[in-house]
């Protein structure tokens, strides 16, 4: 692996893509030790992340997130991640593929509900009754019932719907209202999958099957933003996850997100942030940039 990449951490197996699997914070801190758990990097998978007793930070892509009893953490698919150099915190890890949490193709709340993963990150005080639910698939995990899977597989997908989604339809409301939208979704993940491509509005109007005019109403309508703003936005969280994690230089991630000069990705970057590539990086180095 290039060191001066983010490192990228997937299931343990292939199994685990139909049947996840939990652990203690704790445990984790045991199992890999500090300095891999403390690493910034890449998941190729969704996670929650539930905080039963303690107080302390996380690391969500380029904000430091202050965690205690009754945080919920939520971790979409991509998304760059580390915990605490210092262990103050415990509580639970839940790791899966988002094939498991959904019921089926017809599923009406699977797209809805990997949308709130990525854009929340973190949830205080989420109560109880959710925190009782964690209780309840721990338990199951170690269950010998031939229903387990579907159980634990019930059981997140309620912390999903009574809490996260919920959470994520006020904060967005009103544009989280419609997001559950399958063709937004394609649309969502045709970006997420050629992003580095740069693609126009008439490149994905062509690979979905619609017209400009369609798929710029379909974007406005579901997020507020044109196709061209939902690239865009795309290119700038990427440009921040490698100016914040990776050891590349300015000009390599430049190259690496395809554009034809480093000048140019500055003026981009400028453009969007106010700040300039050099400086965001400092910033996110002193543990200073929270946006």
């Amino acid at each position: 692996m290039n060191e001066k990449c983010i490192p990228i951490e997937r299931l343990r197996s292939d199994t685990a893509l139909a049947n996840p699997y939990i652990f203690r914070i704790s445990e984790l801190y045991n199992l890999r030790g500090i300095d891999d758990v403390s690493q910034p990097h890449r998941l190729n998978f969704s996670a929650l992340i539930y905080v039963s007793k303690g107080e302390g930070f996380h690391y969500i892509d380029h904000k430091r997130h202050i965690v205690r009893a009754g945080t919920l953490l939520t971790l979409g698919k991509n998304q760059v991640h580390s915990f605490a150099k210092e262990r103050t915190v415990d509580g639970y890890v839940l790791p899966f593929n988002c094939t498991f949490l959904s019921c089926g193709k017809n599923d009406p709340y699977s797209d809805l509900m990997i949308t709130a993963l990525g854009h929340l990150n973190c949830i205080e005080n989420i109560g109880d009754d959710i925190g009782s639910l964690f209780e309840t698939m721990v338990k199951e995990f170690t269950s010998t019932s031939e229903f387990k899977a579907e159980i634990i597989r019930n059981l997140l997908r309620s912390i999903m719907l009574k809490v996260i989604v919920p959470t994520f339809q006020s904060e967005f409301n009103p544009i989280s209202k419609t997001i559950g939208s399958s063709d937004f979704y394609r649309l969502k993940n045709y970006i997420e999958t050629h992003f580095y491509d740069r693609p126009s509005a008439s490149d994905i109007a062509m690979a979905l099957g619609k017209s400009v005019k369609q798929l710029d109403k379909l974007a406005k309508d579901n997020s507020g933003e044109s196709v061209k703003e939902l690239v865009d936005e795309r290119v700038l969280l990427e440009t921040k996850r490698l100016l914040a994690f990776s050891q590349h230089s300015i000009s390599e991630i430049a190259a690496q997100l395809r554009f034809n000069e480093a000048t140019n990705m500055t003026k981009f970057f400028k453009r969007h942030t106010k700040v300039s590539p050099k400086d965001f990086r400092q910033l996110c180095r002193m543990g200073l940039h929270q946006k």
